[in-house]
């Protein structure tokens, strides 16, 4: 009983960390109706950020936070603005945002190697990271605390700033109906730079929180990706608490999968999940808000 526990803990654990991750690309899907695969360029680019300037020329975590939020609000912005904005200019399909986000995913992965090389990056811990104690049958780290911490200053904040502030009323304005929004005076284009910056930011914390307990591979935003599309469509594509669910639960299916089944198997317990919600409930735990962009 106290390792299915244990594994629970840790499938709720790493299940937070995907959550933060679909949280901001799910923010981003439901105000533009873009599938923003290239979300996984700013996760990549962010760890790569914090790594090297943390890690690799010593300037202190303050800075290397720094670095990490800059670089992954400025992947975000730069898509934006350069790849989709024109794309929608000509009303381009969804299939055409689709393939330039991948694109854009691939080709920042290659500029990474060619920059870094592919050996994985790894942030030596130090004795706050290694701090670890024990509550009843569960092992508390360091990085649990760190998730928890993340997650729970991340969601609030952006409830905040989606109920309370004019930028966040603007994001759900616009998801719901960007000509009635256009007509308010609301400005799209705007709204849609502030959502990518707001979303990519958010990004940046599961980035930085890898970085610091796994190594940093080019490939690393790539498979956090797949995970957080997982998660958006157990929990609706569109959805920010939908996305928040997702996480949590493919946590904990990965996790609690090793229980009896060997490690290797964990992945297939989430594409057999996938698929039945595909087949049963393809509008996942909570209502979407995905539209076309």
């Amino acid at each position: 009983m106290d390792l299915l526990l244990s594994l629970a803990k840790n499938g709720v654990i790493i299940g937070l960390l995907y959550g933060l991750f679909a949280y901001g690309m799910s923010l981003i899907i439901a105000t533009s109706g873009v599938l923003h695969f290239a979300h996984g360029l700013t996760l990549v680019g962010s760890a790569y950020s914090f790594w090297f300037f943390f890690q690799e020329k010593e300037l202190g975590v303050f800075v290397g936070v720094l670095a990490a939020l800059a670089v992954g609000g400025l992947i975000g912005v730069l898509v934006e603005l350069v790849i989709y904005r024109p794309l929608r200019r000509i009303h381009a399909t969804d299939m055409v945002f689709l393939v330039a986000s991948l694109s854009v995913l691939t080709l920042g992965q290659a500029a990474i190697v060619f920059i870094f090389g592919t050996d994985p990056k790894s942030v030596r811990p130090n004795e706050f990271l290694r701090w670890s104690a024990d509550v009843g049958p569960f092992n508390i780290r360091t990085w649990d605390l760190l998730i928890l911490g993340a997650s729970a200053l991340a969601f609030a904040a952006l409830y905040l700033l989606q109920r309370r502030t004019a930028v966040g009323l603007s994001f759900r304005a616009v998801g719901d109906n960007p000509q009635r929004a256009e007509t308010l005076g609301i400005k799209l284009q705007h709204t849609y730079v502030w959502v990518f910056l707001a979303g990519s930011l958010v990004a940046v914390l599961p980035a930085m929180l890898l970085a610091v307990q796994n190594p940093v591979t080019p490939s690393m935003g790539f498979d956090l990706l797949v995970k957080a599309v997982i998660a958006l469509v157990i929990g609706g594509i569109g959805s920010m608490p939908g996305a928040l669910l997702g996480g949590i639960l493919i946590g904990l299916v990965e996790s609690l999968a090793t229980y009896k089944l060997p490690t290797e198997w964990a992945e297939f317990t989430l594409y057999a999940l996938l698929f039945i919600f595909v087949i049963v409930r393809p509008n996942g735990l909570t209502k979407g808000a995905l539209r076309t962009a």
